[in-house]
């Protein structure tokens, strides 16, 4: 049979599973763009199959499936690059996306340059205890019958739930990787979220609460969800928010809860430490590496390694292992997360959190697992060493600048007071600056969790992990009324 890249009638095939018979055709387009004088040619090859289902009430309002498959191509020289991304897996195809790269850079194959390609290294198959899990995955039957027992369930816990929504949504992706640097490997990935919100609403009074699950490389977590645990969960939250009074604004002590509470860190100080941020020059830790940017309380990572992990993976979208990547040491910054690109043109070592959302992007530095890594006092210390303060037991939306400034708004949240959990509050948004929050930091307790989450950045949207144990923000700007 001919192969896909060089026949237009299988060009667009998804039963074609990409593999190590491609190695002829990718090493003839690596070669090409070698002698047209570029340093690097990297080419990014995927498909994918996702489904996105919304349950509202109890029925099923919206079903999304979709289907991907495409190429990204990229070409250094220097410390510039080009990046152009098609769908047409053609050899011509392929050929003209590789002009195209090539022409940004002042590039063509027309020329004869003396630095030749040496060929690809020994192909990595990632994906070879994986081609079954698409297969494996819930039917669509199963999948809504799922979420209408999830709103189902909630219906049952309470009759002011007047707005019951539960989501589920899978992202499956086959990608290969291959570079002139000789970079050769493939992987599968798969990726599941689930998520329910309600709102409730009795006389005049009305609260929302949100919760969302997620893990990767697990063809069976739906099926696995707890659903009475969640609607047990969530019922409680917004049946005690129900009545809560609106905070009063002011400065203050706060306990961030563990799980999503790490969003925070993860908006308003990892983003800062990739270097897709030190080459625009506005982050504030950009020549801080090996001095004092939080409290030594303060250690935090940056990992892909983690079972099921949301943000895990076997390689990141340029072909590196993933590894355990400490970037904040007892309040030391000590790393930074770098991609290809961002190496080059800061000087950082590559950390594997190369990533991009699809072929269409080309990959960015982005974070993985990111979480601040527990301490050793249990949670009921930090509330006992606060007399006034804010417990911010789940955390909602909120928005970052360019330099660390954020502000968060707090779900679910409760006075602390004489060190002890209060009355719940509600209307509280959590403010402040990266650089004035981490050395604030004093206290981390003993119960790291995490949460699944997605992050937007210049390489599109990806799936992340954040989290944390409870912390201690010594004082911090509480916004409300």
């Amino acid at each position: 049979m001919t192969h896909a890249l060089l026949t237009r009638k299988n060009e667009n095939s998804l039963f074609h599973t990409f593999d190590e018979t491609l190695k002829p055709q990718i090493e003839e387009l690596l070669s090409l763009g070698k002698s047209a004088g570029a340093d690097l040619v990297e080419i990014f090859l995927e498909k994918s199959d996702n489904i996105s289902l919304l349950a509202e009430q109890d029925d099923i309002s919206n079903v999304s499936p979709s289907f991907g498959i495409g190429a990204g191509i990229r070409v250094f020289l220097g410390k510039k690059d080009g990046f152009v991304s098609t769908n047409d897996l053609s050899k011509a195809g392929l050929l003209f996306a590789l002009n195209q790269a090539l022409g940004m850079l002042g590039l063509n194959t027309s020329a004869k340059n003396l630095d030749t390609f040496i060929g690809l290294k020994d192909y990595k198959d990632f994906g070879v205890t994986k081609n079954n899990w698409l297969d494996h995955l819930p039917d669509l039957d199963e999948s809504t019958l799922k979420l209408l027992e999830a709103t189902k369930s909630l219906k049952n816990k309470n009759i002011n739930l007047h707005v019951r929504r539960a989501s589920y949504s899978r992202n499956w992706q086959e990608v290969l990787i291959a570079a002139s640097d000789g970079v050769f490997a493939r992987d599968i990935r798969l990726h599941q979220t689930v998520g329910i919100n309600v709102i409730a609403h009795q006389n005049k009074n009305r609260s929302t609460s949100a919760r969302r699950y997620g893990s990767s490389g697990n063809p069976d977590d739906l099926r696995n969800w707890d659903i009475e645990k969640s609607a047990c969960e969530l019922n409680e939250s917004a049946q005690k928010m129900l009545y809560a009074e609106y905070v009063e604004a002011g400065q203050m002590p706060v306990v961030l809860a563990n799980k999503f509470g790490g969003v925070i860190f993860h908006e308003a100080c990892g983003h800062l430490l990739e270097t897709t941020q030190i080459e625009r020059g506005t982050s504030p830790f950009h020549d801080s590496i090996n001095k004092q940017i939080a409290h030594t309380a303060v250690s935090a990572v940056d990992e892909g390694v983690s079972n099921y992990a949301f943000g895990s993976l076997s390689m990141d979208d340029e072909g590196m292992e993933p590894q355990d990547t400490l970037l904040i040491e007892n309040g030391i910054l000590k790393k930074f997360l770098s991609d290809r690109a961002g190496s080059l043109r800061t000087g950082h070592p590559r950390t594997g959190s190369g990533r991009r959302q699809n072929f269409s992007f080309a990959a960015a530095s982005r974070m993985r697992n990111t979480y601040i890594k527990q301490g050793n006092f249990s949670p009921e210390e930090l509330l006992k060493s606060v007399d006034n303060g804010l417990y911010c037991k789940s955390m909602g939306g909120g928005s970052v600048g360019p330099t660390g400034q954020f502000n968060f708004s707090v779900e679910e949240g409760y006075i602390i007071k004489n060190g002890k959990l209060d009355k719940p509050v509600k209307g509280a948004t959590l403010i402040g600056e990266a650089k004035e929050i981490l050395p604030r930091i004093s206290m981390c307790a003993n119960d790291l969790d995490l949460a699944a989450g997605f992050c937007g950045s210049v390489s599109g949207s990806v799936n992340v992990t954040v989290g944390q144990p409870h912390i201690k923000v010594d004082s911090i700007t509480v916004g409300g009324r």
